[in-house]
């Protein structure tokens, strides 16, 4: 069974913080060793269980004036799940309702297809190939399944 969870703040992310660590810093090794920072202190992180399991997050976060999404990650044996796009679209839906009229992410161009395919659209590419992607209120349509 598919269930999903809301946490905020540092104190309650232990499992967001786990799944992060072994996609972030253990298998993509983008990070080294700090896989939380300052926004986490405040951020939404949404966590999918399989069953019983922990084996996705991402982080809803407000800075710079305009709601963005990070840290989606998908542990490895649960990838082609779509877990990623629910993840995705349980954030858009976190930020409109927050009142968001537009959200944010920054990715890799590797993970661009997922977002293009729940709405988002690339506003500016950079030399390292992350793209700045925005989608424009509220999610539409269902998960894939």
């Amino acid at each position: 069974m598919i269930s999903t969870k809301w946490f905020q703040g540092i104190n309650s992310i232990n499992e967001a913080l786990d799944i992060r660590k072994k996609v972030i810093t253990e298998e993509l090794k983008l990070i080294e060793n700090n896989i939380s920072d300052i926004f986490d202190e405040f951020a939404f992180n949404a966590v999918v269980y399989d069953d019983e399991n922990a084996v996705g997050t991402g982080r809803l976060l407000f800075k710079e004036g305009k709601y963005f999404i990070d840290n989606v990650c998908v542990l490895k044996e649960f990838r082609g799940r779509h877990y990623g796009d629910l993840i995705v679209r349980m954030l858009v839906r976190r930020a409109v309702n927050m009142g968001a009229e537009k959200t944010y992410t920054e990715c890799k161009s590797s993970c661009t297809k997922m977002f293009v395919n729940i709405g988002f659209e690339t506003v500016q590419s950079n030399e390292s190939g992350i793209n700045l992607m925005v989608m424009t209120g509220d999610v539409g349509g269902h998960c894939k399944h």
